[in-house]
């Protein structure tokens, strides 16, 4: 999936023994993709030609309220020395390491 592009369909894998495994999009990554989007709409909102944009006027200011408030839900709740030094990862990247992990295993 693109990460462009938002779409939040699971995505079907086909394993080389035949079966199907099914990876769902956790909702942080949903909510990153979100916030994403909304930085471009502003972006492109930013650039166009005062009388010409898509959004009412003063809807910019809303968009980065929501943009905030956004980030916020999906922070860390602690410090990185909370976490015995080691810098604290998304659970994409925690579940992709494990898939590596486990695919090594298995060769």
């Amino acid at each position: 999936m693109p990460q462009t592009q938002l779409h939040f369909e699971s995505r079907t894998y086909k394993l080389p023994d035949g079966t199907e495994k099914v990876y769902v999009m956790h909702d942080d990554k949903r909510i990153e993709l979100m916030i994403k989007e909304l930085k471009a709409i502003v972006k492109r909102e930013d650039e166009r030609p005062l009388g010409h944009n898509d959004l009412p006027y003063g809807s910019e200011e809303q968009l980065l309220e929501a943009i905030d408030l956004l980030e916020k839900a999906i922070e860390w709740p602690y410090e990185i020395e909370d976490s015995y030094g080691e810098l604290p990862i998304t659970m994409d990247e925690m579940h992709s390491a494990a898939w590596k992990e486990h695919q090594e295993a298995h060769r």
